[in-house]
């Protein structure tokens, strides 16, 4: 081979190793910069709209209107939700199946602040039946927030195939049902006003699809799209659409996971409703995609770095198998 060949083929050699890793490079890089877009937009947002509410100081109440609608609201993050807007100076609407829980947190809500209350029994997981009394009590009031909180899960991991047809079919009227037509029934007269908000409650779930809580995880997914798709629909119309997507919160629905927990340390950790709240209720009217918990935000972080192979956890799987065994 002439030396000028023999060079030749070096140089051509190298140039396609450059472009290779031009092209590598530059795909490293998209995707860094698609990461940090999708988990410093939240917070980017809630600085800016920060400042701003600092500066405006605007009530929630003249933002959106005078009422919050809040289902699943007799226990957890739901009566979180419940007492912030309260808090906040907003008349409530208490939407869950127990009307005595609905009455004690209605009774609490009026003496420690002061508000108008409003109590709905609507036991959501009837399926189609329960709307026509919700949108009779809900449609002539001034509605300004809806969030959508209610939902269930099983009472422990268990294979789809061995949850009841009646449990599945309450699973998806409460977690999917409720949500999609409440928002139905309320958002013509928030478009006719121009004005409102409301809130959908998924969780990280949406993200991480889990075994032996296979349902429940597609019902979030269900709900993380359906918000977000939501929020473009009713953008020209000055309605505002929040996804929250928070962790494990320790609530009456998460019991059997903290129940089964041996390690103590983890159970000091876990994020309690008043903490979330404490959070999450800031994000409200300031960003439009929240975890609520800056602790979740990590771990949402964290799990978009992985695949999917990785975040479909075999963690419940091996519990329930373990469980088996055992019995």
């Amino acid at each position: 081979m002439l030396p000028t060949q023999s060079v030749s083929q070096s140089k051509i050699i190298a140039s396609t190793t450059m472009d290779l890793y031009c092209f590598f490079a530059g795909i490293g890089l998209y995707v860094c910069a698609v990461w940090l877009y999708e988990n410093l937009r939240t917070p980017v947002l809630l600085t800016l709209n920060s400042v701003k509410h600092f500066i405006f100081r605007t009530k929630l109440s003249q933002r959106y209107g005078k009422w919050a609608v809040i289902t699943g609201a007799s226990d957890g993050i739901g009566k979180g939700y419940a007492h912030y807007l309260a808090q906040k100076g907003m008349a409530v609407v208490l939407v869950a199946r127990n009307e005595a829980k609905l009455n004690k947190v209605a009774a609490e809500i009026k003496a420690k602040y002061g508000v108008d209350t409003k109590v709905v029994v609507a036991d959501f997981s009837k399926g189609q039946t329960v709307f026509p009394h919700l949108e009779k009590a809900l449609v002539p009031l001034d509605v300004g927030i809806l969030v959508n909180n209610v939902g269930v899960t099983h009472g422990s991991p268990k294979y789809v195939d061995e949850v009841s047809q009646d449990d599945l079919w309450g699973l998806i009227n409460v977690n999917i049902g409720a949500a999609t037509l409440l928002s139905n029934i309320l958002i013509p007269s928030m478009k006719r006003r121009h004005r409102g908000l409301i809130v959908n409650v998924s969780s990280m779930a949406s993200i991480a699809p889990s075994s032996c809580l296979a349902t429940y995880a597609a019902s979030k997914s269900y709900m993380t799209s359906f918000s977000i798709a939501l929020r473009e629909e009713l953008r020209p119309f000055g309605v505002e659409v929040q996804t929250v997507r928070p962790g494990f919160v320790h609530t009456n629905m998460t019991d059997f996971i903290v129940t089964g927990m041996k390690d103590k340390i983890d159970k000091k950790y876990l994020v309690r409703v008043d903490n979330f709240m404490a959070y999450a209720g800031c994000t409200i009217g300031k960003t439009d995609l929240t975890c609520g918990h800056w602790s979740h935000g990590l771990q949402t972080a964290g799990l978009y770095l992985l695949p999917e192979f990785v975040r479909l956890s075999p963690v419940l799987l091996m519990e329930l198998e373990k469980d088996t065994q055992i019995t």
